[in-house]
């Protein structure tokens, strides 16, 4: 099941080991709405459970207001950052800083993908406080 976000700059699927991958376009530009709107997906397709998310955000900016509601938010059980430049790594930085969710930067999606399988298998499965 793959859920189409913001109209159309981002899309969202379960994939077949628990993991949750969120992919936004590059050049997108994330506001808090679509911040909002990813967070209630990935609320809706994971069911109550908190699960590992990778989240590609290959140059793409986001506003305060959507880092914030992100930062404010504890939806998953881990993130992995994936990112392809500098720019995208100060991105990565400011979206970790202030959060205790554990999260890591990449920039090789399998490498991501690896270290949040780990995580998972040592945390074992998690809910969301309700």
């Amino acid at each position: 099941m793959e859920i189409v976000l913001a109209a159309g700059t981002g899309t969202l699927n379960l994939d077949e080991s628990g993991i949750l991958r969120l992919v936004w376009a590059a050049g997108s530009m994330l506001d808090t709405a679509d911040a909002v709107e990813s967070v209630v997906a990935i609320s809706k397709i994971s069911a109550g459970r908190m699960l590992p998310l990778l989240i590609d955000i290959s140059d793409v900016k986001l506003t305060a207001g959507a880092r914030n509601h992100y930062l404010d938010s504890r939806f998953v059980s881990s993130v992995a950052l994936v990112g392809e430049s500098n720019v995208d790594r100060v991105v990565a930085a400011w979206m970790r800083r202030g959060n205790d969710c554990p999260q890591r930067y990449f920039t090789s999606r399998a490498d991501a993908l690896d270290w949040l399988g780990e995580l998972a298998a040592s945390d074992g499965p998690q809910s969301v406080a309700g």
